[in-house]
């Protein structure tokens, strides 16, 4: 997957200003800055240097190539807004992949766009370069949702209808159910695939700049302040993808919702309405009905979003997939790889069939990846299995009732067995599993002492 997506950003590198390569620790291995605006070095000076040294502005947590490094996974058209100085604001479009062999992470590659139309200080009005931000639009089609569950089929086939129309669309999923990949699916199959798709975490995003993110800023509405587009204004055409918008704090969900309605955006601190186009799809890893119970989501934004709703199943609802994408993996990394490892003998199968799964298909892959650091031979075994699945697996079953069991000792096994399921449910967080079976989260914690249960 990541080959066919470094391919397809081959053709976009005319219109790059910047591709990076760093290793693991983030010093700089190659630099080819084509028009970089933030750094007038040349590419041998900065050989060698840390990438935050050539970068004083950034950080680990802001940094797209730097996250990669952290995640081991890739992150595709990030959008990037940041001040270098106090008069200099840059907008950008990031992608940026892990680069690994079959033991190591060896360090990350990142391609970036710029989005102004020229290097310069924002101006007031200044527009985004449409054409640089749609050539690194999309990644990912309905192709790249690999499944043999006949529910999640038929979600697929629903969705390309939907995809031809202009209505929102509302996402519920799991973490690692694919929740970007049918955004950027729906996208790709719909009449904006040719304008941009721009893709935000709003759980990544700090409350006190929520707004200016979205919506833009004008010079002067704060200190710093400095004209510059939000993301809506950005994706003026095209698609807008918020992920986590169970994250967005209330006061800011009314706000979306008159963006929404009135299909305009009003920066911070103007007084003009600017009309945009934009087609959004939102998505959240928590029930929707349960957020609308706990007063998390605004009921008239969740009915503006949800004209079509999808839900993912999770892995452990569909456990028709688990082998099917155990192969998938296998295939995969035998390729990235140059491996000839042939499937899982049956105790690894095994377990991996009876896993819940809280990571979803995103932890299954990781999982067969780690195994192919440690493989012997031609067959994956339980040995190579990651020692949280072997400590579940580990795990007693319920006894059935003997004449040594006590109404206690039945008792507790059964407390803690849904007190695992609550764990594997919510994540292993505790204080969302607390929630879920209705107990205080330091009576929670007190019983997973007891039971000598971890996250």
């Amino acid at each position: 997957m990541y080959h066919e997506q470094l391919n397809q950003m081959k053709e976009n590198f005319k219109q790059t200003d910047l591709i990076c390569i760093v290793d693991k620790k983030g010093n700089i291995l190659y630099y080819n800055n084509y028009n970089d605006v933030c750094n007038k070095l040349g590419s041998n000076d900065v050989i060698g240097m840390p990438l935050l040294e050539v970068y004083p502005w950034l950080s680990n947590e802001t940094s797209t190539v730097l996250k990669v490094i952290e995640k081991g996974e890739p992150i595709v058209n990030e959008l990037q807004c940041y001040e270098v100085n106090k008069s200099f604001t840059v907008n950008a479009i990031n992608s940026a992949f892990p680069l690994k062999n079959k033991s190591d992470l060896l360090g990350a590659v990142i391609v970036s766009t710029n989005l102004d139309e020229k290097p310069h200080k924002m101006k007031k009005n200044s527009k985004i370069n449409k054409d640089a931000l749609a050539s690194l639009c999309a990644k990912y089609t309905f192709n790249d949702i690999v499944t043999v569950s006949e529910e999640l089929k038929l979600t697929k086939n629903q969705l390309k209808k939907a995809a031809l129309k202009d209505s929102n669309i509302l996402i519920y999923g799991e973490t690692g159910t694919g929740k970007e990949l049918f955004a950027h699916s729906i996208h790709n199959d719909s009449s904006r695939k040719n304008s941009p798709l721009v893709a935000q975490n709003c759980a990544a995003i700090p409350s006190t700049l929520i707004e200016s993110i979205l919506f833009g800023t004008t010079k002067g509405s704060f200190t710093g302040a400095e004209d510059k587009q939000g993301i809506f204004e950005i994706a003026d055409g095209g698609t807008i993808f918020l992920d986590e918008i169970n994250s967005m704090p209330i006061e800011m969900q009314v706000k979306l919702l008159r963006v929404i309605e009135e299909r305009t955006v009003r920066r911070i601190g103007d007084h003009r309405d600017i009309p945009i186009n934009v087609r959004v799809i939102a998505s959240t890893n928590e029930n929707p009905l349960n957020l609308l119970k706990e007063k998390r989501f605004r009921e008239d934004l969740f009915y503006r979003l949800n004209v079509v709703s999808l839900e993912i199943p999770p892995l452990r609802k569909r456990k028709e997939d688990i082998d099917y994408l155990c192969s998938y993996f296998i295939n995969y990394y035998n390729q990235a790889f140059g491996e000839n490892i042939t499937g899982l003998d049956s105790d690894a199968r095994k377990i991996l069939n009876n896993y819940g799964w809280p990571g979803n298909v995103r932890e299954l892959r990781n999982c067969i990846e780690g195994a192919f650091n440690l493989v012997d031979g031609s067959i994956i075994t339980p040995r190579e299995l990651p020692t949280h699945i072997l400590a579940l697996e580990e795990d007693a079953p319920i006894e059935k009732l003997s004449d040594e069991s006590s109404l206690m000792d039945l008792v507790e096994q059964y407390e803690k067995e849904i007190l695992k399921d609550a764990l594997v449910k919510t994540h292993f967080n505790i204080a969302k599993a607390a929630r879920l079976l209705k107990i205080p989260r330091q009576s929670f914690y007190n019983k997973m002492k007891k039971y000598k249960l971890q996250t």
